[in-house]
C-alpha cells in the first residue's frame, strides 16, 4: 500500500527485492519487533552492496561478561514497560552488533544516545499535568491514559542504567 509515497509493509517480511536499496533506515522500529533476528536479517536482505544500514532503536543495557540476564528489578521494569505500550522482549545494543555480524556486514558502528534522550520523559510527563496536557489524556481515552502512566518507569529506567537509547550503523560489503 502506497501511503504519500512511501510504501506499508511489514518489516518482517519486506515485499523489496534483494539489494534494492543503498539506505535503509528504521527509526524506533526494533523495539517493536517480536524477532530481531528476522528484523535485522531483512534490513541487511534489502540493502544494496555497499549500502549502508542505520537502526536508532530502544535497547536495554549490555549484560556483564557472564551475566545471564537483567537483574530481576530490571526485567520487571521493562516487562511493566513492554506490557503497558504492547512491545515484545528488547535487547542490547550488541545483540544488535552481533546481528549485523552474522549477516556478513562490516564497519558495524554503535552508540549510545541515552544521555540525549532522557530529559524527554521528564518533560512529557510535566507536560501531562498542564491542563491542556490533562485534557489531552481524558481526550485520548484509556489506552494512551495507560501509556502516560507508565512514563516515569521510562524515567527510572534510564535513571538505573538498563534502558538504552541506541544507535547501529553498518555496511554492507
Amino acid at each position: 500500500m502506497l501511503v504519500g509515497g512511501l510504501q506499508v509493509a511489514d518489516a518482517l517480511r519486506q515485499p523489496f527485492a534483494d539489494g534494492s536499496f543503498d539506505l535503509v533506515w528504521s527509526l524506533e522500529s526494533g523495539e517493536h519487533m517480536p524477532d530481531k533476528r528476522k528484523f535485522v536479517g531483512e534490513l541487511c536482505r534489502v540493502c544494496a552492496p555497499g549500502g549502508r544500514v542505520i537502526v536508532v532503536t530502544w535497547c536495554h543495557r549490555v549484560l556483564a561478561a557472564g551475566e545471564a540476564g537483567l537483574r530481576e528489578e530490571e526485567q520487571e521494569l521493562l516487562d511493566r514497560i513492554c506490557e503497558a505500550y504492547y512491545l515484545p522482549a528488547w535487547c542490547s545494543i550488541e545483540d544488535y552488533r552481533r546481528l549485523f555480524e552474522e549477516n556478513g556486514f562490516a564497519d558495524i558502528r554503535t552508540d549510545d544516545w541515552s544521555d540525549l534522550v532522557a530529559p524527554f520523559w521528564g518533560r512529557v510527563i510535566q507536560s501531562a499535568f498542564t491542563s491542556r496536557g490533562f485534557a489531552g489524556l481524558l481526550k485520548a481515552g484509556w489506552t494512551t491514559i495507560k501509556g502516560a502512566l507508565v512514563m516515569p518507569l521510562m524515567a527510572e529506567g534510564f535513571q538505573m542504567g538498563t534502558i538504552k537509547f541506541a544507535l547501529i550503523t553498518a555496511r554492507r560489503p
